[in-house]
């Protein structure tokens, strides 16, 4: 998945991009998906996931789409969208919600 490498690649991303493997459902013969999971520990690295996204998304040869969820506290932001200012603009505002008065 060359969003895992995008990532991966993000100096301050480095150590909390994991990938967890999805089991093949019953009559499948393997996965077609995997998930993608990054710890966030401060704004700052949210504000590194949302505009390294953007610009995966804007640097895709053909529209790509990206299911997001983020869950935080007990709120979970749930996104499917291959527009690169909508998915920054979703991100940052649900992550810094409530932290700086937004």
């Amino acid at each position: 998945m060359a969003l895992i490498g995008w990532l991966r690649g993000e100096r301050r991303l480095q150590g909390r991009v994991h990938v967890v493997p999805i089991p093949p459902a019953e009559n499948e013969l393997g996965a077609g998906l995997e998930l993608l999971t990054v710890s966030l520990g401060s704004s700052g690295i949210a504000t590194v996931l949302a505009g390294s996204l953007a610009t995966w998304l804007q640097n895709r040869r053909t529209p790509t789409k990206i299911r997001i969820s983020i869950t935080r506290a007990d709120r979970t932001l749930e996104l499917e969208t291959g527009d690169a200012a909508e998915a920054e603009a979703l991100i940052q505002r649900f992550l810094t919600d409530g932290t700086d008065g937004v």
